[in-house]
């Protein structure tokens, strides 16, 4: 008896040599490629950046060698009753592959099969490089290959996830019963669904910001979470101020649907979703929290100062501590006055109070507080 299996094999090679090593893995057969190639990563985070994303540094720390996956089906006999797989050496494996590789992308699927030993595909391998490497610097070339660990990932990925407390705020999968506490804030959640888990400590960090703030200081006027990406922040604030607009704002369309999706699932109903940029937006907010990159804060500046009503408050995050005095300096020669920071493993977050009569001018913009306007209408803390 054979059993299908799935084989990883790895190269490390160039950028200018990563696409012809692709075209001639998929040419193989092979059912996927993934690659890290770093000079792409900054391509892509430089010019269609997800604010959401803090990815500034991973990019920064990466090799400038091109990591190149392919994936491909793979046999192997069956040794006993109970199933157990064979030693997973080249003499028990083999890799099924095309049985030619002249044809045009569009014939893939009608290419047939061959079984063939995974060191007779290695070599096969290692002849294709050399032809590349005749044309194109190809750096390590093929490092090995290894099996992957079969399991039922339907199941098994919930392993890694569990109930966690930030301050009064908790983040529980959707699948876990929790009791709630008095005081406490529960956002339910389903990371397969890439929902921002709070895993990441510029997130967690705004969540310990958001569990003890005081938002009887506010000005009033809506809250605005920019960069929603998966909308945990936005929920979060619409869970403790039920009563106040929150404005989800990204880029990303991709992104605010997931938002939107998250929000059900937590049965909020005072957060609107939009896909936009702060510039785009007209009105002027009594909080800005703002999950981004130290360079895009920076950027936004004269934006924050625009969209905040006078004596705002603005929560700044995704700061790497290596340019928190940049931000800092920058701010506070821009009438943002710092109330407080925390930090953690490397990573900064800032709140800022605009000063009084900083903000430019608008109609809707005054400094009744949020404590003030719940009077007016009625509500109490």
């Amino acid at each position: 008896m054979t059993e299908k299996q799935w084989l990883i094999f790895q190269f490390k090679t160039t950028h200018e040599a990563a696409f012809a090593l692709g075209n001639y893995l998929l040419a193989c057969g092979a059912a996927g490629i993934s690659s890290i190639d770093k000079i792409e990563l900054q391509e892509s985070f430089q010019f269609n950046f997800s604010p959401d994303v803090i990815a500034e540094d991973f990019i920064n720390g990466l090799d400038s060698e091109v990591v190149v996956e392919a994936y491909f089906p793979a046999y192997t006999e069956l040794l006993n009753r109970e199933n157990e797989l064979s030693s997973t050496s080249e003499d028990n494996f083999k890799v099924s592959i095309n049985q030619e590789l002249n044809y045009s992308a569009t014939e893939v699927k009608n290419i047939a099969k061959q079984l063939i030993p995974v060191a007779q595909f290695e070599t096969e391998i290692e002849q294709s490089l050399t032809r590349i490497a005749e044309f194109s610097d190809i750096g390590q070339g093929y490092i090995g290959y290894r099996p992957i660990k079969m399991e039922n990932w339907s199941v098994k990925w919930k392993e890694y996830y569990d109930t966690r407390k930030i301050g009064r705020i908790i983040i529980n999968p959707s699948w876990l019963e929790y009791t709630t506490q008095a005081d406490e804030i529960v956002l339910n959640l389903e990371p397969g669904s890439a929902f921002g888990t709070g895993e990441h400590e510029s997130t967690s960090l705004v969540l310990n910001i958001l569990s003890e703030f005081d938002f009887n200081n506010l000005p009033r006027g809506p809250i605005l979470d920019l960069g929603t990406g998966s909308g945990i922040l936005a929920i979060a604030l619409a869970k403790l101020l039920p009563e106040i607009e929150i404005i989800a704002l990204d880029i990303d369309p991709h992104a605010i649907e997931i938002a939107k999706n998250n929000a059900e699932l937590n049965f909020v109903e005072n957060i609107e979703f939009s896909v936009g940029e702060l510039n785009n937006r007209n009105q002027k907010f009594s909080l800005i929290v703002a999950n981004l990159t130290a360079s895009i804060h920076l950027e936004l500046i004269q934006e924050y100062k625009k969209k905040l009503s006078s004596g705002g408050y603005l929560i700044l995050s995704g700061i790497i501590d290596q340019r928190a005095d940049e931000v800092r300096g920058n701010f506070e020669q821009n009438d943002f006055i710092s109330i407080s920071e925390i930090n953690e493993n490397d990573w900064v977050s800032i709140v800022y109070r605009l000063q009084m009569g900083a903000a430019s001018f608008s109609p809707d913009d005054n400094t009744v507080s949020y404590h003030q306007k719940n009077q007016q209408d009625g509500y109490k803390d």
